[in-house]
């Protein structure tokens, strides 16, 4: 016998072919948690208990309104269909009074509110939301260190302005300054502690007995030596979060790390929205991420499209010649669509088979296009040839006009000359 099966924000009810109510389950914790196990094609709890009772009295099909439910329902044994609107599912929702009451509309607000409720919960709490946030706080934190380290070799380079060009590395530049301080405190040792090596520390020791910089108290030498330890304490945040964006990218998206680096992952689920917007996309779309302004651009006035996005970053485009680089970056885009879609799909490991396709393209790449492309030459405008015929016309013109104007006109005897034939 067939049983046809849906639920409310109540419970589960069962109906017979005649459309009869024949058993009921109601949700036994909060009904915004099983709702959501259901609408998900998840069986409940309260489902399987409801669908045992059934089998027990002779009822061995089971109709429910979810395709994905039924398949679950499949693999667990019971023979179970999908029809969507069924039986069950129309008749609570035409008569919603009858199984909850004059307040249903207030009960199905509230589970309503509920649900949506739990659904942010954990889209907020989904990994490659964290992994979102990491990328744009490493970002955040290099802004914040480079502002830094400017206004450092600004302050410091009025006490010791020789320093800025042998040091032009910024976390040497501030471990210094943290470390030693005032220049007067150089030493052969400190310098060879900070891991300089012998010919920075030759022309550090030299700068600093004839340098040309103010003098630096106590006083001023504490606050600067300071703002360099915020600076270095900065640098190991950014190192700490460089490894949880490699642990994490591991997790969630293997294959995309595989790929191109955890960074450059992160980055790509950053600019679609997260993973499931990522393997949403088609690989034309993911090769320009990045460089919107100049794809709009191109849409708008006609100038050449972009050939990369963010992608650009992969060392085998960004170090190969111009006319190398869209070819690849068609290559890495179609590798990385389906990348992200077998890490948010299936989760399965093919990370090193997708690199070494992609690696076996780029040497086909570079083998067959080993020269750049011969330039088109630009048409040149035709210049407009004066022709000599319509000069003459002219000149008979002006020969007629000066006869015409002679005609009738007194000669030197102060008489008129005679029209007609001689």
């Amino acid at each position: 016998m067939k049983v046809y099966i849906a639920e409310n924000v109540r419970g589960i009810y069962a109906f017979d072919e005649s459309g009869k109510l024949i058993a009921s389950k109601p949700f036994s914790g909060k009904p915004e948690v099983s709702l959501d196990r259901l609408l998900k094609g998840e069986p409940s709890d309260e489902l399987l208990v409801l669908l045992d009772e059934l089998g027990g009295e002779g009822y061995e099909e089971f109709i429910v309104e979810d395709t994905e439910l039924s398949r679950k329902l499949k693999e667990l044994g019971y023979n179970a269909t999908a029809e969507f609107p069924n039986l069950a599912g129309e008749k609570l929702r035409s008569s919603p009074e009858e199984f909850l009451g004059e307040n249903w509309f207030d009960e199905y607000y509230t589970v309503g509110v509920a649900l949506t409720r739990l659904r942010i919960q954990e889209q907020s709490g989904a990994r490659d939301k964290m992994i979102i946030q990491a990328i744009e706080a490493l970002d955040d934190i290099d802004k914040v260190i480079n502002l830094l380290v400017s206004r450092l070799r600004e302050w410091y380079g009025l006490h010791f302005p020789e320093l800025d060009e042998i040091l032009p590395k910024h976390p040497q530049y501030v471990a210094f300054v943290k470390e030693i301080g005032p220049r007067e405190n150089v030493s052969r040792e400190k310098l060879e502690k900070l891991g300089f090596s012998e010919g920075k520390v030759e022309k550090i020791l030299k700068a600093a007995e004839k340098s040309m910089g103010a003098p630096l108290g106590k006083f001023d030498s504490e606050i600067i030596r300071k703002l360099a330890s915020e600076i270095s304490d900065l640098y190991k945040l950014r190192e700490q979060i460089e490894d949880y964006l490699e642990t994490a990218v591991g997790e969630v998206a293997p294959n995309l790390k595989a790929l191109v680096g955890a960074k450059l992952a992160a980055r790509l689920m950053s600019l679609a929205g997260g993973l499931k917007e990522l393997a949403m996309m088609p690989a034309s779309t993911i090769q320009v991420l990045g460089a919107e302004k100049a794809l709009f651009r191109h849409l708008r006035t006609g100038a050449k499209p972009p050939k990369h996005g963010v992608i650009f970053q992969y060392p085998a485009i960004n170090r190969s010649p111009w006319w190398q680089r869209g070819k690849i970056a068609r290559a890495l885009a179609g590798k990385l669509a389906i990348a992200a879609r077998v890490d948010y799909f299936s989760g399965e490991y093919i990370g090193e088979e997708l690199k070494k396709e992609l690696e076996q393209r780029i040497k086909e790449i570079k083998e067959k296009y080993p020269n750049p492309p011969k330039r088109k030459a630009k048409p040149e405008k035709k210049k407009k040839k004066k022709f000599k015929g319509k000069d003459k016309k002219g000149k008979k013109h002006e020969k007629g006009r000066k006869e015409k104007k002679g005609k009738g006109k007194p000669d030197k005897r102060g008489k008129k000359k005679k029209k007609g034939k001689r």
